[in-house]
């Protein structure tokens, strides 16, 4: 049932504001998805409790979901196991093997996070425990560790097309309408996963950033309160800016007896799996169908499935390898499993919330909708790259969490999106055509949007005191996590900056500049952004 009231804004704004006040974005979630039941039944408690059920029941019994939930519980175990046996620690041991000065235990900090790009717990957990002790040989201080690897974690996990996120994305993307499924009733024909790959070029934030940290650590730049923390570690020796040294517990690297192929072989059977998976469901001609690899991709409606299977073999390679290496045992192996349950079973409930609370706005209450109706002749399209990035930043900053941006932001970005391309029937420069049910229209801005974002949700997440991401690297890199939050905002701070006038130019340039204009705009963001940190670094220095 349509509702053509501002009511239907109140669920997504209720979750912000109880987020705000509790901290907590499980709870706010329910409250969200009360108020959503409440306003959809028109305060009907009948049939509230209902409708409730009624979408409750539906996505717990939903294959995509079940597939996306055990994925995630399989991947905690994983990790779990590869902490137990040492398998990350000696990963990272011949990472580090030859390392001469602070920048150097730097870069190696980073390219370690990189490596771990499958999953952001796992970079932020192992990379911080394990770089501690070398860091501090140096005299880094602990901040610094705690901003390099936050800053490698969930931003580079939403570039890589093989990660814990991507069965949520595609999951979300679908629940919004983006099928390749003719059956179906979706709004959009695509494939969930391909739409993904095409956004990539357009999570700017992370581009950006990524290459802002390089840029820092390469030349050693050093402004603001990193800064002091900084000049206070090479002088006094003291790592955490003149406070009193927390006592944290450290990996002993040289009592680790793994060894770097017990993560490296199951890793790489995640990947060559979930390809294969992909590939196969998509028709790929290896895999006896008759499609093209570029065409299996884009034909592709199985990524949850891919992903869960492509877990179920990881576990059994990885769980296969410490048992004959003796370094793991049937006994342990229970508890291993509930540790990795128990890491993932927030998350598991946030996201079975958020993409409830999701299905209810786009579904029961239409908000994207009515958002195009009110925006329609007051908003050029140009602008909703620039618009979405603002709101997810508001969103992501309050509720401390990337996944419960995208799900609570995607269902409102791809009705809005698709219905003001339906309303002004605008062209494309895109070579994918698109037919009906979107009246013909084509997605020229629903990448950039989707980008805008998955940038901001990583960038939120990133910056947030209350999200998990930022407390854990707090405690593996062993830093006050309040020191973290604010020597990492003015590091991040030109990021942010450079990534929203990258977008800003992007709705503003695509008519003009073709296919080039992604690239041109991207690249005019890197500049302004090291520009801006070479500025403050100088301006720092001359005071």
């Amino acid at each position: 049932m349509i509702i053509p009231s501002w009511l239907v804004l109140l669920p997504p704004i209720a979750v912000l504001f109880v987020t705000l006040i509790t901290k907590r974005l499980n709870p706010s979630l329910i409250v969200g998805l009360i108020s959503a039941a409440l306003i959809a039944t028109q305060f009907s408690l009948t049939g509230t409790m209902k409708l409730l059920i009624q979408r409750v029941f539906t996505q717990l019994t939903d294959p995509d979901n079940l597939y996306l939930y055990s994925f995630l519980i399989i991947l905690g175990i994983i990790i779990s196991l590869f902490e137990y046996t040492g398998a990350a620690t000696a990963f990272a041991q011949r990472l580090t093997t030859r390392l001469r000065s602070g920048r150097s235990s730097q870069c190696a900090a980073i390219t370690l996070s990189s490596t771990l790009f499958i999953d952001d717990y796992l970079s932020c957990l192992t990379t911080g425990y394990v770089m501690r002790p070398i860091m501090d040989r140096f005299n880094q201080p602990r901040v610094k560790l705690a901003y390099l690897i936050h800053s490698f974690s969930g931003p580079l996990v939403i570039l890589a097309p093989i990660s814990s996120w991507i069965a949520l994305i595609s999951s979300q993307l679908e629940k919004a309408g983006i099928s390749s499924d003719p059956a179906g009733s979706s709004r959009i024909f695509a494939d969930p996963f391909y739409v993904y790959l095409r956004s990539i070029p357009y999570i700017f934030y992370s581009i950006i950033l990524i290459i802002s940290v390089w840029f820092i650590v390469r030349r050693q730049i050093s402004f603001v309160p990193m800064h002091e923390q900084e000049v206070i570690a090479s002088q006094t020796g003291n790592l955490f800016g003149g406070k009193e040294p927390l006592t944290l517990g450290s990996i002993n690297m040289e009592s680790q007896n793994g060894s770097m192929w017990d993560l490296v072989i199951p890793l790489l059977a995640l990947i060559i799996a979930f390809v294969s998976g992909i590939l196969w469901a998509g028709g790929y001609v290896l895999f006896g169908g008759t499609r093209s690899f570029i065409e299996a991709l884009q034909k592709n409606n199985q990524t949850a499935l891919a992903l869960f299977v492509a877990s179920i073999i990881t576990l059994i390679v990885a769980s296969s390898i410490a048992f004959a290496r003796k370094r793991c045992t049937l006994v342990a192996f229970k508890p291993i499993s509930l540790n990795g349950i128990a890491m993932m079973k927030t998350s598991v409930i946030m996201v079975f919330l958020a993409s409830t609370l999701g299905v209810m706005l786009k579904t029961d209450l239409q908000t994207g909708n009515y958002l195009a109706q009110t925006l329609l002749g007051t908003i050029s399209i140009a602008l909703l790259p620039l618009l979405f990035y603002i709101i997810s930043i508001i969103t992501a900053l309050i509720t401390g969490s990337a996944w419960g941006t995208i799900a609570l932001l995607i269902p409102i970005a791809v009705q809005l999106v698709v219905s003001l391309l339906d309303a002004q029937l605008l062209t494309t420069f895109l070579d994918i055509p698109l037919p009906e049910p979107i009246a013909g229209a084509r997605l020229e801005m629903l990448f950039p949007v989707l980008g805008a974002i998955f940038s901001v949700a990583v960038c939120g997440n990133h910056l947030s005191p209350i999200a998990e991401t930022t407390i854990m690297s707090s405690n593996s890199a062993g830093c006050y996590p309040i020191d973290h939050a604010i020597t990492q905002f003015w590091y991040a701070l030109p990021a942010i900056i450079a990534a929203g006038i990258s977008f800003l130019l992007v709705g503003l340039s695509w008519r003009y500049l073709g296919s080039a204009h992604t690239f041109i705009c991207l690249s005019i963001g890197i500049a302004l952004c090291l520009a801006s940190i070479v500025v403050a670094n100088r301006l720092w220095k001359a005071k």
